[in-house]
């Protein structure tokens, strides 16, 4: 059994000692400081905890995607992971104890025990971790959207030795999540969707879910029967959407498919975002087939984000999990960016591929940064009136450029340059650009038209969910982790499109791998 209260930790382990943390500091542009935190506002945060026996981790997922190994493809269960690799419960057992004491309530524990969540006032924050907590402006990284309100620091935080031996930090911490139920949705679990719903009256003026089918020959699949049938496909939002919307955009660009089943991974959520209504239309749409399963936490801050994420993947029920809410890595901390990497270290271990937006500064991004991760890049598409590509060039704002935080692995060594020894974002890229011809979402009950890659992230995921589909029927086992793939398998390489005109500020396409497009 565990215990109820602390052990007689020694004077040495007692020892404060400074943390790891993924608060962030002012950035002038990003994060501006607006003062000091009021005592009895609440702080939401998440204390991070270490993989265990981390250095076996990647040699085996090595083994898992060697073709010559015996273990090919035997994809982890999330059990075995769990058994294998996660955090001792006793130790997150006594750091939660240790929060309790200074009175912080802890509420959430991820599957995998790589994070815990916990509340308290800042007051609370401050005198646990020996520091002052500050609001900073935020730069809103969603395109369009208004700055917002953030906790930051400009000192470090502190903890006792053996906290700091057992966790990597406190990840996050973040103003209350907001408690205003949601407007009540007429019909929310219907079926049926709405009636007498028409597609947009100038459709020529958007894309619809056919044209980029056709333009990425995922039609093909479509028409031999491979929609994603027997495929969970899992999308993860900081926001909720509403069904109607979702239905409406289906049926009226000609798809059937059930409504997505919804798993609230915090608290729920006050809010809609375009974001979560575009990530759930375009996955499921290019997948009617397969069974979409989003995982919803409450808002689009780093708390309620970095715990979906890690969230989605410890549970270990999708195939593929798509990740549009991408923030540019300069502007996060390297906890924040590193727990990312953690969680998609999970998912190659079991099987799941996990592609995530690169971004839309033609900087790189979070999580896309990661190894594990397959980062979306953006084009310029053109098509013809008949539906045919008349031309597709690097769109100019695509995510890309030789990451910060992680080291190149080696499926880039000899194929990337000009990295200086670091990972390089993008893989691969699909049309995102908001001209020629930008995507149609339908929000709120009307047609809008959007460009990034929020929505060449979803899509790519619904391509590769009817390609699992095929997998299955061939007896074969899901892709799985991508990128070693892409990089090592010519016949893979083979069914991309090189991508070989335009640019972005700092980097150009050109034949074979390049920056932009993958």
């Amino acid at each position: 059994p565990l215990p109820e209260v602390l052990p007689d930790f020694t004077e040495q382990e007692r020892e404060p000692t400074q943390a790891t943390d993924g608060i962030p500091s002012p950035l002038p542009g990003v994060y501006d400081d607006k003062g000091v935190a009021e005592g009895d506002a609440v702080v939401r945060a998440l204390m991070g905890f270490r993989i265990r026996n981390s250095g076996r981790l990647d040699p085996l997922i090595d083994e898992i995607y060697d073709p010559a190994s015996p273990r090919f493809r035997q994809y982890l269960t999330a059990a075995q992971w769990i058994e294998q690799f996660a955090p001792r419960e006793l130790d997150v057992h006594l750091v939660k104890l240790w929060l309790e004491e200074q009175g912080l309530t802890v509420n959430f524990t991820a599957t995998n025990r790589l994070l815990v969540q916990f509340t308290g006032t800042v007051s609370q924050f401050n005198a646990a971790f020996k520091t002052e907590l500050r609001v900073f402006e935020r730069e809103n990284p969603q395109a369009g959207n208004p700055p917002f309100d953030v906790y930051g620091t400009i000192d470090k935080l502190t903890v006792p030795t053996w906290v700091a031996d057992r966790t990597t930090g406190i990840i996050t911490a973040d103003l209350a999540a907001s408690t205003k139920p949601l407007p009540a949705e007429a019909g929310q679990i219907e079926d049926d969707g709405p009636a007498n719903v028409d597609g947009p009256a100038n459709v020529d003026e958007g894309i619809t879910l056919a044209q980029i089918a056709a333009a990425y020959d995922l039609d093909e699949l479509h028409e031999l029967g491979f929609t994603g049938e027997g495929v969970k496909l899992g999308v993860t939002v900081g926001a909720a959407f509403k069904y109607k919307d979702l239905q409406s955009f289906w049926r009226s660009l000609g798809v059937q498919r059930q409504n997505p089943r919804v798993i609230q991974t915090m608290e729920p959520p006050a809010t809609r975002y375009v974001e979560s209504t575009l990530d759930v239309q375009w996955s499921g749409g290019l997948a009617p087939g397969a069974e979409l399963v989003v995982y919803q936490g409450p808002d689009a801050r780093n708390t309620s984000m970095v715990y979906t994420f890690n969230e989605a993947i410890a549970l270990g029920e999708v195939s593929i999990i798509t990740d549009s809410f991408a923030h540019r890595e300069d502007s996060e901390p390297p906890a924040v960016r590193l727990q990312y990497h953690y969680a998609a270290q999970m998912a190659a271990a079991l099987g799941i591929t996990v592609v995530a937006a690169s971004g839309d500064s033609a900087q790189t991004d979070t999580p896309s940064a990661s190894p594990y991760v397959t980062g979306v890049g953006g084009t310029s598409l053109w098509i013809t009136e008949d539906g045919e590509v008349e031309s597709e060039v690097a769109w100019s704002r695509s995510g890309s450029g030789p990451t910060l935080s992680f080291e190149i692995p080696w499926w880039q060594v000899g194929i990337v340059e000009g990295s200086d020894g670091k990972r390089a974002v993008a893989d691969v890229a699909l049309h995102a650009s908001p001209s020629p011809v930008p995507y149609w979402v339908y929000y709120l009950g009307e047609w809008r038209r959007y460009g990034g890659t929020s929505f060449s992230a979803p899509a790519f995921a619904g391509i590769i969910a009817a390609v699992n589909s095929y997998r299955a029927a061939q007896g074969l086992p899901r892709v799985g982790f991508l990128n070693s793939i892409l990089y090592t398998t010519p016949a893979v390489q083979a069914t991309f499109r090189d991508i070989v005109r335009g640019s972005t500020e700092f980097f150009a396409a050109g034949p074979g791998w390049d920056y932009p497009t993958g």
